[in-house]
């Protein structure tokens, strides 16, 4: 749903057990640097047991990064002193660290893996868990019908082992993948049998978490007065448990929840209490879902100051998490290279050990030199010239990931402009937002005061929006604002700009123009909304347009231009 994180990181502490208080891995190190060669295997499945337990406890603290690179170390000193293959276990830990990374092609590849090594070993636990990680991959992939398969086999394993906890999770995360199929019909008995069987089980996170995910499946639907008691629920129990990530969270649904049956206090009140929640945790993210929340009930009780306060607020500190993602995903990437790295650097020490073992060879061998000489020059030049290819190889590898990394940087940098670009148009109309909008009526506003040109500003509401909204849907009016914001911008001159300014009102910046000139502009747009004809799934909608103008001229702020513009377009709709 929402955060769809949540049953994924609650996985995590499903399947990880505690770590060690004290750090013997370096200790473990050095017993294997001296091991003798018939010692060396079991030192190496110390050191890699040593390795994956510190893997789980960075992966639960969430430092994924630093918990991969442990993790592949762990499986690079079991290949390099063929110390048996990798147990299901520590496979499924590295696909879990690389599907929260959100490397998806290569947990897919690890979780398979781990499977297959379960069920080779009849471990049918970890064959569960890793069922149930592959059909989150395929899911997040829209994969819907393997993810179905696999959440449906982990399922019926997880019934069978009596693992109630997984139950319930896969239960739920089959529901999820109705619900993302649209097919909400058969995902809501799925979801109602994982709620179900969460009351009776002794585990007050999963049962909220359930709670939380089956309020918003409502929510989502539209019916409010059932998912507000759901959501109340789960946050009476997220704080009784303490559980800040999860109050903060539900208040958050719950505010949202207020807003659209029209309590707005109610609504303000719950993110008021959030809002320090998620500061205190530092929660960046959901403090920026509070700030726009808190903009939306303004902007929808008319406190336009307020609302456009918020706003400012949230584009702030969006902007600040953009460039904390940019610089994490670089981090990541640099730590997926280090990982590669070192993997090319334990297949040459691999190569350069069987190398030291010939020279060996060499040297038991030399009382019969004259009768190998022959045999021992081949035996050298077939040696020296692997090495040279080995060398080569992995000097070409090392080439391509660095290109490989270059390629990434590239991409990355063309999908921040992207999301700049989004960040500024809304994705509905394609109009530039509200945030556009006050910065080119702040640079007309300067460059009246240069040239003592006036600008109007016209502010415009859709009459009739809400009763298409409610009898004909929502996809009849987002038809309607995309219809409507395409024959604004046919309107305009070439100098003017249409906005959309939220919810079913629009704004023109109007620049070098009078009340008089604004007055044709107005009559000209009017008309051609209300002759269109907008015919939705072959039903006629009736549409027309308010607007209403003010100057600027001096003497004058923009918040109070525009409430003027506001106050006008009322008067217009009432005559």
């Amino acid at each position: 749903m929402r955060h769809k994180t949540t049953f994924i990181l609650l996985f995590i502490g499903l399947i990880a057990g505690s770590a060690a208080a004290s750090d013997p891995i370096e200790t473990l190190r050095r017993k294997l640097a001296v091991a003798a060669p018939n010692e060396r295997p079991g030192c190496a499945r110390d050191l890699a047991a040593a390795l994956t337990a510190k893997g789980d406890d960075q992966k639960l603290k969430e430092n994924f990064g630093a918990a991969l690179s442990t993790y592949m170390e762990a499986l690079a000193v079991l290949e390099k002193d063929n110390a048996g293959q990798p147990s299901p276990l520590l496979l499924n830990h590295t696909g879990l660290t690389l599907l929260v990374m959100g490397e998806y092609k290569e947990a897919l590849d690890f979780l398979l893996r781990a499977a297959a090594a379960a069920e080779r070993m009849g471990d049918r636990e970890i064959g569960s868990a890793s069922d149930y990680l592959i059909g989150y991959v395929h899911r997040d992939l829209a994969n819907y019908d393997l993810a179905l398969q696999y959440f449906r086999k982990a399922y019926e394993t997880s019934v069978a082992l009596g693992n109630q906890r997984r139950v319930i999770m896969a239960l739920n995360e089959i529901g999820n993948v109705y619900y993302y199929r649209k097919q909400f019909a058969e995902a809501l008995p799925y979801k109602e049998k994982s709620l179900q069987l969460a009351r009776k089980y002794s585990n007050p996170e999963l049962l909220a978490n359930g709670l939380h995910d089956m309020g918003e499946f409502f929510q989502t639907q539209g019916q409010l007065v059932k998912a507000l008691p759901l959501l109340q629920e789960a946050l009476a129990i997220y704080r009784r448990a303490g559980l800040m990530r999860g109050t903060i969270i539900t208040l958050t649904s719950i505010a949202d929840c207020q807003r659209e049956l029209g309590f707005f206090a109610a609504g303000l009140a719950c993110l008021h209490e959030a809002w320090p929640l998620a500061e205190k945790a530092q929660q960046n993210r959901d403090l920026a879902s509070i700030l726009l929340l808190f903009s939306k009930i303004h902007e929808e009780m008319q406190d336009h100051r307020r609302s456009l306060e918020f706003q400012r607020r949230y584009h702030d500190l969006w902007a600040r998490l953009f460039n904390e993602d940019k610089n994490k995903q670089i981090a990541e990437m640099q730590t997926r290279y280090e990982v590669e790295k070192k993997q090319r650097e334990n297949e040459l020490l691999k190569q350069e050990k069987q190398i030291s073992v010939l020279a060996l060879d060499k040297q038991r061998n030399q009382r019969n030199f004259l009768f190998y000489l022959a045999l021992l020059v081949m035996l050298l030049a077939a040696v020296l010239y692997s090495r040279f290819r080995i060398k080569a190889r992995a000097h070409r590898k090392l080439e391509a990931a660095n290109s490989q990394i270059v390629a990434q940087q590239g991409k990355l940098e063309e999908a921040y402009k992207q999301m700049a670009e989004l960040a500024r148009h809304d994705q509905l109309t394609g109009l530039p937002n509200r945030r556009v909008a006050m910065e080119e009526i702040d640079r007309e506003e300067k460059r009246f005061r240069r040239s003592q040109k006036s600008f109007v500003l016209v502010m415009t509401d859709i009459d009739g929006f809400k009763a298409v909204n409610d009898k004909v849907g929502h996809d009849a009016g987002d038809y309607v604002l995309q219809s409507v914001a395409a024959l604004f911008s046919q309107s305009l001159r070439a100098q003017d700009t249409v906005y959309r300014w939220g919810g079913d009102e629009f704004l023109f910046l109007l620049p070098e123009t009078t009340l008089a000139g604004a007055a044709v502009f107005m009559a000209a747009a009017k008309e051609k909304v209300r002759s269109n004809n907008f015919i939705f799934n072959g039903q006629r909608l009736q549409v027309a347009a308010s607007m209403g103008a003010s100057v600027y001229a001096g003497g004058l702020t923009i918040e109070a231009c525009l409430h003027g513009a506001d106050q006008e377009m009322y008067r217009s709709r009432k005559r």
